[in-house]
């Protein structure tokens, strides 16, 4: 009987029809009407199925969608329902959606979906990638305990990389955030910090890193490196604030 209706109508029985068993209907239609219903679905009543449906079915149904049409249904789904599709994804497809786009939306998806699945996904990046989600996730502790000094955070204008601009105490404050995989904290890192913030008339320039802190020599406009851990409240921050401000 279904095989009969126009495409349209078909769209609308299974949009009103559980999740679950709409998605049943459709893995046992031919291939080539399979293809045209899927086509003419948006993402939402796609990513409804991949989520509700058992393994087996999911396998059947991804089977229709490629990479690249997939990632483009995510891509418009709300960040809860994104993330919802993705921690379903079996490994062999979810590795090339983990491939796209910037860390910093990679980490919103990852925040959205249950520890397990987090976990299982963080497992299928390569090292590269790891390492960034690590940077993401340790500059977001830190962008959430500066708040907590009361300071004005804005990201500085025109840069892409991570700095802030900081108020505190009626002085502009420029914020480096510097995340070192190993070893120390570089020279390099350090100049970078200089060059970002050079002819914004910062009061000083605070570096905040999870590597040892440099002693950095007397400069204009002044500068200070702060040692920065997961788990550290506020207060070290606000510290380094109040000496820059000083």
């Amino acid at each position: 009987m279904l095989g009969s209706l126009p495409t349209d109508h078909v769209v609308t029985m299974l949009r009103a029809s559980p999740p679950q068993r709409a998605a049943g209907v459709l893995v046992a239609m031919p291939k080539d009407r399979i293809d045209r219903l899927l086509a003419a679905m948006d993402g939402r009543l796609i990513a409804r199925m991949i989520i509700a449906t058992d393994p087996g079915r999911r396998l059947a149904l991804l089977g229709h969608l490629d990479d690249g049409r997939l990632a483009a249904e995510l891509a418009l789904l709300p960040t809860v329902e994104a993330a919802a599709v993705l921690a379903v994804l079996p490994d062999e497809r979810a590795r090339p959606q983990l491939a796209r786009g910037g860390p910093e939306n990679l980490a919103i998806l990852l925040d959205a979906m249950p520890k397990a699945q987090r976990g299982r996904l963080i497992a299928l990046l390569d090292p590269l990638r790891q390492i960034e989600l690590r940077r993401v996730g340790y500059e977001k502790s830190v962008i959430d305990a500066l708040r907590g000094t009361a300071a004005s955070l804005q990201w500085v204008p025109g840069d892409h990389g991570s700095n802030l601009l900081a108020g505190a105490f009626h002085r502009l404050c420029g914020i480096a955030l510097r995340y070192v995989h190993s070893g120390p904290l570089s020279t390099v890192a350090v100049a970078d910090a200089y060059r970002v913030f050079a002819g914004l008339q910062v009061h000083g320039v605070l570096i905040v890193t999870n590597a040892e802190p440099l002693e950095l020599p007397a400069g204009d406009p002044p500068a200070l490196v702060v040692s920065w851990m997961d788990g550290d409240n506020d207060g070290v921050l606000g510290r380094a604030l109040v000496r820059l401000a000083g």
